[in-house]
């Protein structure tokens, strides 16, 4: 009697040109460091590129490419066709790219096939016409992925709304022969003040957790309250509450003379001046008594943003009219896609850059609630990057093996920035309302 079972079918074989592409993808990348740029909207990317030999030194021997170059500026005469020069210039620098970053081209191939941005068959004829066509291709291929990066994020923002003061993410495709093929993001830092606190109180709660679960899960930024938390501020924070807790009923100028004469740290490592001391704690007691723990109590998760959402619906039509719903609604679509999308917590996130000193993409984007105190501690610790000339980062590892979870990832990333550009949209709209009412 037949097995009520089927038999399990064997995986779908890749294609010759695709195969081809896997094979070149996990070759020993070559370093580069010139590059090239293109800025659409909201996504940048550039390619490190190999820089063109130097000029060689009286007496020394020229490279082979430095030879091509030399040899077809010294056949120029009045009478050359400057067009067929340019052209075959053009041909001998696409060649070498091509051949000095196969790996890298090649991934980026299989990447935009993974977003199903190019065709297998397209592939397969650009691997079996020659270096020329694959590296035509891959440059489609990574116009197609910035377009669709960029579709995807202003879908969520607004297509028909003007973002030019949204700060465009920088990608960069980066090989070397010891981390392999990389994606760097990176981006400018930037702050974001929401006016959360002249809204109704459950609304704002769910704004805010929307907020955060979109700046944790899109790996894009942090709240001020974790800045504070992650910061040096941090410790400050956590010894006045502590001294609190059992000196709370000191003065100001006496908690300050405490903690300095019996070396409390972070204090003693601050300053030995009592006054200053005095008046940062001030500071540091605002901070204390009104941040977004202690104005709005845990955030909800999006399970219970959705159910308060439905509640609205039902019995709060104020509310649920509330243009701020949009960016929830938004945000709750991005959180659905995410369950479904198969993709791996760990592909949640994303590498620091620590081998090159920069800072993680957690920086990039600040997000504040609008407490008074919010901009002076963010333009201070971004000072400090500034200072040390250092940048937010981020790195994707490719992997020939999972593309599909590098395309679900960047998908995350643009829709991500494209909730935190709607909710400034919004929060922008709702500030003007209130000036004029």
């Amino acid at each position: 009697m037949p097995s009520s079972h089927s038999k399990p079918s064997k995986p779908k074989a890749d294609s010759g040109g695709i195969a081809q592409l896997k094979e070149w993808g996990s070759q020993s990348p070559i370093d580069n460091n010139a590059k090239i740029e293109n800025e659409p909207p909201c996504f940048q990317f550039r390619l490190n590129l190999p820089k063109l030999p130097p000029p060689c030194a009286d007496g020394d021997s020229p490279t082979a490419a430095a030879n091509a170059v030399i040899s077809l500026f010294g056949q120029v005469r009045i009478e050359t066709d400057l067009a067929s020069l340019i052209d075959a210039i053009r041909y001998q620098k696409d060649k070498a790219d091509y051949e000095a970053n196969r790996p890298g081209i090649s991934c980026m191939i299989l990447l935009a096939h993974s977003l199903g941005l190019v065709a297998e068959i397209d592939i397969d004829h650009a691997v079996a016409a020659g270096w020329e066509a694959s590296y035509r291709l891959y440059q489609h291929a990574v116009a197609r992925v910035m377009d669709h990066l960029n579709r995807v994020s202003m879908t969520i923002a607004g297509i028909n709304v003007s973002h030019s003061d949204f700060e465009p993410m920088n990608l960069e495709l980066r090989q070397s022969q010891n981390d392999g093929i990389s994606l760097v993001l990176g981006v400018y830092p930037k702050f974001s003040r929401f006016s959360l606190l002249d809204m109704d109180r459950e609304l704002a709660k769910a704004v805010a957790g929307c907020l955060k679960w979109t700046l944790f899960n899109g790996g894009i930024g942090m709240l001020v309250d974790d800045l504070c938390e992650m910061s040096m501020m941090g410790d400050e924070l956590g010894a006045l509450k502590e001294g609190l807790e059992s000196h709370g009923h000191l003065s100001n100028g006496e908690l300050a003379t405490f903690f300095l004469e019996n070396e409390v740290y972070p204090f003693i490592d601050l300053t030995d001046d009592r006054e200053f001391l005095e008046e940062h704690l001030v500071y540091l007691k605002a901070i204390l008594n009104n941040n977004g723990a202690s104005t709005f109590g845990k955030l909800p998760a999006m399970g219970d943003i959705s159910r308060m959402l439905s509640s609205w619906r039902q019995s709060n039509p104020a509310i649920y009219q509330n243009p701020w719903v949009t960016f929830i609604r938004e945000s709750l679509k991005v959180w659905r896609w995410l369950k479904k999308s198969g993709l791996k917590a760990s592909g949640y996130h994303l590498s620091p850059c620590d081998s090159q000193g920069d800072v993680s993409l957690d920086y990039g984007h600040i997000i504040g609630f609008g407490f008074d105190w919010e901009e002076t501690v963010v333009e201070d610790i971004l000072e400090d990057i500034a200072q040390v000339g250092e940048n937010p980062e981020g790195i994707i590892r490719l992997n020939t093996l999972v593309f599909s979870e590098v395309g679900a990832r960047l998908c995350l990333l643009a829709k991500s920035r494209g909730l935190i550009r709607l909710a400034e949209v919004i929060n922008a709209d709702f500030e003007a309302h209130c000036e004029t009412h």
